[in-house]
This record gives structure tokens, sequence and C-alpha cells, in this order.
């Protein structure tokens, strides 16, 4: 559910910017929205496969958690250097939708505790 409603609010807010700056700002808002949700994606795949391995201990748990965070971390850092070098999409409004994409899925999760998909 949280997966959805980021990326409803990422199509939400890339076409406001599409109404209001233009095709170009448009684009950089929703690629940074879609990274915010790769990024959401990849922690929520990783958590299922956690639940389904019950017979990890704590290290093996511990080794998943910093894992997963180092993944998740050079996934935005790829797509975003991708975005802003290679695409030459604005920085500012890519940051922005990557920001607001990170915020939707952190009210979902707040609202709805354990739900991350």
């Amino acid at each position: 559910l949280a997966l959805l409603v980021q990326g409803g609010c990422g199509l939400m807010a890339a076409l406001l910017v599409y109404w209001v700056y233009g095709q170009a700002s448009a684009m950089a808002a929703a690629f940074g929205g879609l990274v915010a949700l790769a990024n959401s994606g990849l922690l929520a795949w990783r958590m299922r496969v956690a639940k389904r391995r019950d017979d990890m201990d704590a290290q093996q748990d511990l080794r998943m958690i910093y894992r997963t965070g180092l993944e998740r971390f050079v996934l935005v850092v790829f797509f975003l250097a991708l975005g802003m070098g290679v695409l030459k999409l604005d920085p500012p409004v890519m940051i922005a939708g990557f920001v607001l994409g990170q915020v939707a899925w952190l009210i979902c999760v707040t609202i709805k505790p354990g739900r991350t998909h």
C-alpha cells in the first residue's frame, strides 16, 4: 500500500510541476520520485525475504540490515548521479521529487505500522 501511495504522490507531483514549470522540470520531479520508489521497493523486498527466513540468528539479521542499508544508499546515489550527470535533469527539482516520495512513504508506514508494501 505504501508503495502505491508513494507512486501516486510522485505522479501527482510530476503532473503539478508539469502544469506550473513545464516538461523538463516534470521529468526531473518524476525521476526523483521514481528513485524514492525504487529505494522503498528494495526495502520492502528485503523485508519480505527476511520474514520468510526464520532460521537466521541475530548476527545474520544484523548483517542483512547493514547490507540493505548499503544497497539502498548505493542505489540512491547511483540514480541521482545518473539523473544529474547523464540525463542532465534539474537537480533541485529532482531532489524535491525524491524527498516528496520519501515523505509519502514515511507517512504511510507511520500511519500503518508494519506495512511497507
